[in-house]
């Protein structure tokens, strides 16, 4: 009786471990794999949620940066590292495009990862070279007038900037104008300076708003469906063209069979973090709204997945 009691603690206690494990996590640095260089977006509102979530997971927040593939590298990384709770993926709506265009995808977005939790969305903005019409109206009037007569820049081949354009064109009737790939944002930004492309759909920024306010380029109109609060008084698309309605978002991801224990206690941390006001205000500084929710993400990775999906099968979108 006695040797059979000390194997029943003994398998108890086994038992035990992992859940223990997963109660006390994170006993060691926690790491936010970044798609892109330093300085993009989703590094910039990881190193606002970095150190006030540190104090509350009681162990350090690591950012490391694995750009390249459009953010495939990164994506494909996180997928390849143990599901133990301490490599997340920092992404935004090119985790779901990318493999979507690759002719021999390097991951599933929705069968190798899962949602942690929304972190927010933002609105893209159809900018213009000044050399165009001052409005929304005149600039899809002209374009549909003269198909294949205008050059569009895409930040990057797969991105949701082509893929919401492809839409806008489908939407608008504006047939064969000439995309320009161009290696991210800026440079394709500088090739809209320029002169050398007419017009881009992208993510506002800092920059962009300081061109637009030197008269340097044209932002007509913003892509979600009702004018976004972030800039009131730029007019939406669908105002001009009923119906177009899109958005990018940032998230974190992590590996499938992370335990779910380890993914709500990141989730619950990072919601009490982007409650402060202060943070929701440097959010909205970089033009994305704040946002949270394990669902939420999870809902919108699947309706981007099935929306995306369809723009690149009609469109026959390739990258490779």
């Amino acid at each position: 009786m006695h040797r059979r009691t000390l194997i029943a603690g003994a398998l108890l206690a086994l038992a035990a471990g992992p859940v223990l494990a997963q109660s006390d996590w994170p006993q060691r640095p926690v790491k936010f794999i970044v798609p892109a260089a330093a300085g993009g977006t989703n590094d910039v509102l990881g190193r606002y949620l970095q150190e006030p979530l540190q104090k509350i997971l009681g162990q350090p927040v690591v950012m490391e940066y694995k750009p390249g593939a459009g953010g495939a590298i990164a994506s494909q990384y996180v997928a390849q590292q143990p599901a133990d709770g301490y490599t997340f993926l920092l992404h935004g709506s090119g985790f779901v495009t990318v493999p979507l265009v690759q002719r021999k995808p390097s991951y599933d977005a929705l069968k190798d990862f899962v949602p942690v939790t929304l972190l927010g969305t933002s609105p893209m903005v159809l900018m213009t070279h000044p050399s165009m019409p001052a409005t929304l109206g005149e600039f899809v009037q002209q374009a549909r007038a003269k198909p294949g007569s205008l050059e569009w820049g895409a930040s990057a081949l797969g991105g949701v900037g082509q893929l919401a354009m492809e839409a806008f064109h489908e939407a608008a009737g504006i047939h064969k104008m000439v995309m320009v790939p161009y290696p991210g944002a800026g440079p394709s930004a500088q090739a809209l300076l320029a002169g050398q492309t007419k017009y881009m759909l992208s993510t506002p920024s800092s920059v962009t708003s300081g061109f637009v306010k030197d008269g340097k380029m044209r932002i007509l109109g913003v892509s979600t469906a009702r004018r976004s609060p972030l800039l009131p008084d730029v007019p939406s698309i669908a105002e001009v063209v009923p119906g177009y309605d899109t958005q990018t978002w940032f998230g974190l991801l992590a590996r499938t069979g992370t335990p779910p224990q380890m993914i709500a206690k990141l989730a619950d941390a990072i919601a009490k973090v982007m409650a402060q006001p202060d943070i929701q205000e440097k959010f909205r500084a970089v033009y994305v709204v704040p946002k949270t929710g394990t669902k939420e993400l999870g809902d919108i990775v699947r309706t981007d997945h099935e929306l995306w999906g369809q723009v690149v099968k009609a469109n026959n979108i390739t990258m490779d």
